[in-house]
């Protein structure tokens, strides 16, 4: 078995068990796999841990049922698997910047993270592959395709404001997109008034490209920006899977911690003077 087909066995089988007690022990006796075996290939495969994969599905689906469900707190706690509320008003809040009750007073479609599909999420490709162009009004289901798969690293979007500002982004030519196989791979939104990048993302399994850099090298041939600005996660994010560091790792630098959304979060700058 290939760790493509073996991460989409360890993901059936979370799902079959999600309202259960999940072991290592027993995920790779039903796989006949040492657990140290399935560890190193999901992680290398999501690029997150097991546990925290577990963690996340479980809370988005407690999520989903306080936006779409008249269930109480506790009854989604306890579904979640957890045994009080408070426990699990702690966890959520640790993922979600929200306690489970204001979530749910909000009362908007936000994007829930959905289980990993290998099929959605691995595109095999490579640098020749790879092509860059502004985004077309044409491409707004693709891109709102790509973003549910991103959910990990644009959290707390709402869907149809996020579709709102991204027809404006289109319509004024500040929409990257990257694609690949003939799949969008990466993303960058860039609000051209404030020299902000909204959104520069990349699918993990294609972080070898280096696509923000590709995005980003197009962005200042066209526009010509001195100074760049975005948000990303703070260090130590339990919600960050790595995107942090692909921003640091193209020149960003940080600069302050500021809330967006009731979501804490840290502002990076890039300097591009010559």
């Amino acid at each position: 078995m290939n760790n493509s087909r073996l991460v989409a066995s360890i993901t059936h089988y979370i799902e079959e068990h999600l309202q259960e007690k999940i072991t290592l022990e027993e995920l790779a006796l039903q796989l006949h796999y040492s657990k140290y075996y399935l560890l190193h290939e999901f992680k290398e495969t999501t690029h997150q841990s097991l546990y925290n994969y577990i963690k996340r599905r479980r809370l988005n689906e407690a999520a989903r049922a306080l936006l779409y469900s008249d269930q109480r707190i506790i009854e989604v706690a306890v579904q979640t698997g957890y045994q009080s509320q408070q426990a699990f008003t702690k966890a959520f809040e640790e993922l979600f910047k929200l306690t489970p009750r204001r979530y749910r007073l909000q009362n908007k479609q936000f994007f829930i993270e959905e289980p990993f599909v290998v099929a959605d999420y691995l595109v095999w490709a490579e640098q020749r592959d790879l092509h860059i162009r502004q985004g077309r009004l044409e491409d707004q289901l693709a891109i709102l395709y790509f973003v549910q798969l991103m959910r990990g690293a644009l959290p707390y979007l709402e869907k149809e404001e996020y579709l709102r500002s991204l027809r404006l982004f289109i319509s004024e030519g500040n929409c990257y997109l990257a694609w690949a196989k003939g799949r969008i791979v990466g993303l960058l939104l860039f609000d051209q008034k404030r020299k902000r990048i909204e959104n520069l993302t990349a699918l993990p399994s294609c972080w070898n490209l280096e696509i923000e850099k590709n995005l980003l090298t197009t962005l200042v041939r066209e526009k010509a920006p001195r100074f760049l600005s975005t948000t990303t996660f703070r260090v130590a994010d339990k919600l960050d899977i790595g995107h942090r560091q692909r921003l640091l790792n193209v020149g960003f630098v940080p600069n302050e911690q500021i809330m967006e959304v009731n979501y804490p979060t840290e502002r990076l700058v890039l300097s591009l003077k010559e």
